[in-house]
């Protein structure tokens, strides 16, 4: 019965898609020689080779038709950050888990509906730390019925910056052996350009503002303000929320909420809007760490600063997922399994630490994991196909799954459910945050309907309990967003219900052709080869040396 309910859901699937509205564009990804923060030049990713990246907005049901063609000197893919992916995963970007990459000078067209969802997306790179250098930007899909009343769309997004790209900023620190500090950005960007020579925000009395606030941070924490002003969030990463007053947001890497705004009564003042950018793990350096830019709210040219009193961070109310409730009112799942995570960290001689959710780092494999899954047969459902560098785990059809993520770490973590998202239910202190000069993290429990989202922050020294079901067949991606923690193996697979991806996904053959071209086998298991020889397959990398 349920493989019936399945095949008419991608039946009804095909023929919205059919009728839906075709958004095309034609990106070229290259690099331009180009100062992005007013002082450095150095090459950035680029699209059409101009800089920042244009937004991309689509409406609800439409459908993006997104033409890349690769002229860099390596292979590039696209991750449209948010984007479920229901039987398309080969379009999910994520390189050597849902396909094998654009190699150089090649085409391929990523095809994205967004039928069943709206609200605050992103696209970014998902090859290297091609994130990092500049190949991001925000994907909003607009509800074709707002979630409430507003006069006005804002979107205000954050960028951490640096004169150098992240593999130089690696090698730095290798040689220095800053092995507990990821890479220092010097500069925040807003939308796209130095924070310090950003647009003004433009408000007219008594009208409503939806503020679209992104962070596209790699490896920094962004806190906002608006002193003078009451904010509500409406939305957690394109999850619709209980609207929630706060005085500020503070969002990891990845992380994105909407908030509505209401413009006062009269023109009389103009108002400042604060960001912080900052990181836990980085020491205090004056003047560059944490750092701090204003940017005007400007209701009439040339009015008075209004006078707002300074307020300490910790009298303040921000937004804190475990206390919001999703809309929709979906009640706190049942848990039918509980996978343990728990972030390990393992520090070589060459002094950049590697990071796994469990014994080994994750790392690619010799076939993409959804190749593996598709042509393995029965054989899919055992986790010895893909690897110990997978970090993979089964998940059943109709299961719900309770993650417990357990963070004995001096950092904070940014963690992304690619496919999906999640319920953040509990968290709490884990380890002796005081005697390592943190802070401990207090116990809490959600509400009854658990606010949704698709990246949070697990603090230093404490836990977090997330739940999601499995309502489809899929490969997704569980990774740090925070850019040195998944680079350097913060990472897990989830493959669900594989019998169902086999029914249902049929890889284009255009993705087949991106890995012919580069000598990558599209099947058998994470060494290319039938039944459980790894022969070929690389050592993984062991983290965990308890």
């Amino acid at each position: 019965m349920l493989f019936l309910i399945w095949e008419l859901l991608l039946l009804l699937n095909s023929a919205a898609i059919g009728f839906a509205e075709r958004v095309e564009l034609f990106w070229d990804i290259g690099r331009l020689n180009i100062s992005r923060d007013g002082y450095n030049t150095w090459d950035s990713i680029c699209v059409n080779n101009a800089v920042p990246i244009p937004p991309v907005h689509v409406t609800q049901g439409d459908v993006l038709v997104l033409n890349v063609r690769n002229s860099l000197d390596v292979p590039t893919a696209v991750h449209a950050h948010g984007i479920y992916h229901n039987y398309t995963d080969y379009y999910d970007g994520a390189e050597m888990v849902t396909e094998c990459g654009i190699p150089p000078g090649e085409n391929f067209t990523y095809i994205i509906d967004t039928t069943t969802q709206a609200g605050d997306l992103w696209i970014h790179g998902h090859v290297h730390s091609q994130l990092t250098d500049g190949f991001r930007t925000p994907f909003i899909i607009h509800e074709k019925v707002k979630p409430t009343t507003y006069d006005k769309d804002e979107v205000l997004y954050f960028e951490d910056w640096n004169e150098r790209t992240f593999e130089d900023m690696v090698a730095i620190d290798a040689k220095l052996k800053l092995a507990n500090i990821p890479p220092l950005y010097r500069t925040m960007l807003i939308n796209g350009v130095n924070a310090n020579t950003s647009k003004s925000l433009h408000f007219e009395p008594r009208k409503r503002y939806r503020l679209r606030i992104m962070s596209l941070s790699t490896s920094s924490w962004i806190k906002f303000r608006m002193p003078g002003h009451t904010m509500h969030v409406i939305s957690k990463d394109g999850v619709e929320a209980v609207p929630m007053e706060v005085d500020g947001l503070d969002l990891g890497p990845g992380q994105r909420v909407s908030i509505i705004v209401t413009a006062h009564d009269t023109a009389e003042f103009n108002y400042m809007y604060n960001v912080t950018l900052y990181a836990n793990f980085i020491p205090l350096y004056p003047g560059l760490m944490p750092r701090h830019y204003s940017g005007l709210i400007e209701y009439q040219k040339n009015a008075p600063l209004a006078s707002i009193s300074t307020v300490d961070d910790a009298q303040l109310v921000w937004n804190d997922v475990i206390n919001m409730q999703a809309r929709d009112r979906m009640p706190l799942l049942p848990v039918d399994r509980q996978i343990v995570l728990s972030i390990k960290q393992f520090t070589p001689e060459h002094g950049i630490p590697y990071y796994s959710f469990g014994d080994y780092a994750f790392n690619h494999s010799l076939v993409p994991i959804l190749f593996t899954a598709l042509s393995m047969g029965e054989l899919a459902s055992n986790i010895s196909v893909y690897g110990p560098q997978a970090q993979a785990h089964i998940l059943q059809y109709g299961e719900s799954i309770e993650l417990l993520v357990y963070n004995d770490n001096s950092k904070d973590h940014s963690l992304h459910l690619h496919r999906g998202e999640y319920q953040v239910v509990e968290v709490g202190p884990y380890g002796d945050a005081v005697a390592n000069n943190h802070t401990a993290v207090e116990f809490q429990k959600s509400g009854p309907s658990p606010m949704r989202c698709d990246v949070v922050t697990v603090r230093a020294y404490s836990y977090i309990k997330l739940r999601f079901h499995v309502n489809r067949g899929m490969v997704a991606l569980f990774h740090c967003h925070m850019m040195h923690g998944g680079y350097f193996g913060l990472a897990a697979t989830f493959i669900a219900a594989p019998e169902l991806l086999q029914k249902y996904v049929k890889v284009p053959e255009e993705a087949i052709r991106m890995c012919k071209l580069q000598g990558i086998k599209t099947s058998g298991n994470a060494a290319g080869n039938q039944g459980f020889d790894m022969t070929g397959l690389p050592l993984p990398i062991l983290v965990n040396r308890e």
